[in-house]
């Protein structure tokens, strides 16, 4: 009897170590090992991180060193810091062989000397940067990308939204498919495109900028520049612009199925045949250039500063004639409800400088901006 007592003991200990053996490496000790790594770098050098799982965060900073730091799973086999003191690189090596509910996270992180260029490869991992003067480069797959950064910006991501800030970028392209899009600050070249994700962008100066959609709504605020060109492309999705002053520009707006609304000129133009509706005007000097075609989204053009001349008459049931000034003398005529009645800043018929007219935009869906 002592020796069966013995066996079962024997064999209930020799089941307890086995299971501890198995679920060893999900323990918090396995799961946080320690990452902590340095390297000289120049001030402006080149930061290299590529990532599977987990998440890196880049914080920029005065010393002229490269600060790795964080934890890592089971299943990461090494955290490799290498290179030189121009380019460095962080590379998370995963063991070659996966199991089920394996821990392969990296969680990074990573300081960097302000002024460094940051290039980042993500998969299965979350981004974020602050404090970084320099370009940045990113490239991610289901993660995010989020903070403020200081210099030019290059992203995209699959399944992955980006939230950046960027008040001092003069080049900015972001492209996303499955993502949002959330973007502050920046000006110059500007290249926003979605596929089935909406964007929001509150941009400076813009010199051009391209705005590309297949399903996701697009909302741009910014400030043209004189010779500054606005493209925007949708199939199903809305593009919306809302400018700081009414932009000197020739304006090109084509909807083969979605409606045109515009806030500081001429209203659009019903096709004869067929679907379809058109606006083209010329604002002040037109110096600048602004297109935008969409199959079936909608397309809203505003001015955010805007205001309506005093007297002006957009009530609903207006009559199809009213009267229009020129404020010094001019004899009365009237025009159809819907002119655009340009007038020279002293008063006088001929180049557009001014509108003597601003409609409410109509619009016809809530939109953000």
């Amino acid at each position: 009897m002592g020796n069966a007592n013995s066996a079962i003991r024997k064999g209930a200990w020799l089941a307890l170590c086995t299971s501890a053996a198995l679920v060893a490496p999900w323990s918090p000790v396995q799961a946080g090992r320690p990452i902590q790594e340095h390297r000289i770098a120049d001030p402006q050098g080149e930061i290299e991180i590529v990532n599977v799982a987990g998440s890196v965060e880049v914080i920029g900073w005065s010393k002229g060193e490269v600060d790795v730091s964080g934890t890592a799973g089971a299943d990461v086999e090494r955290v490799d810091v290498a290179g030189t003191p121009n380019h460095t690189s962080i590379h998370v090596v995963s063991r070659s062989s996966h199991s089920w509910g394996s821990d392969g996270e990296a969680r990074l992180v990573v300081h960097v000397p302000a002024g460094s260029a940051v290039t980042a490869t993500l998969v299965s991992a979350d981004f974020k940067v602050s404090g970084v003067l320099g370009d940045l480069k990113l490239q991610a797959v289901s993660g995010t990308v989020s903070g403020d950064s200081g210099g030019n910006i290059r992203a995209g991501t699959i399944s992955g939204d980006v939230k950046l800030t960027a008040r001092a970028a003069k080049s900015i392209e972001i492209k996303t498919i499955s993502g949002d899009v959330h973007l502050v600050g920046g000006g110059g070249d500007v290249v926003i495109t979605t596929i089935s994700g909406s964007a929001t962008a509150d941009l400076g100066d813009v010199s051009r900028g391209r705005f590309k959609t297949v399903s996701g709504d697009v909302a741009a605020s910014l400030s043209l520049m004189p010779d500054g060109q606005i493209e925007g492309e949708s199939v199903s999705g809305n593009l919306g612009f809302k400018f700081f002053g009414e932009p000197a520009a020739e304006f090109d707006v084509q909807s083969l199925s979605g409606g045109i609304a515009n806030c500081f000129g001429p209203k659009p133009v019903e096709a004869e045949y067929g679907p379809g509706s058109r606006l083209q005007f010329t604002n002040g000097e037109g110096r600048g250039r602004v297109r935008v075609n969409t199959k079936s989204g909608e397309v809203r053009l505003c001015d955010k500063g805007a205001k309506r001349p005093k007297g002006a008459n957009d009530a609903k049931g207006a009559n199809d004639t009213e009267r229009a000034n020129d404020g010094e003398g001019a004899s009365e005529s009237k025009v159809p409800s819907s002119a655009y009645v340009p007038k020279r800043s002293n008063g006088s018929a001929g180049t557009v400088l001014a509108v003597a007219r601003v409609r409410k935009c109509p619009w016809s869906v809530p939109y953000v901006f």
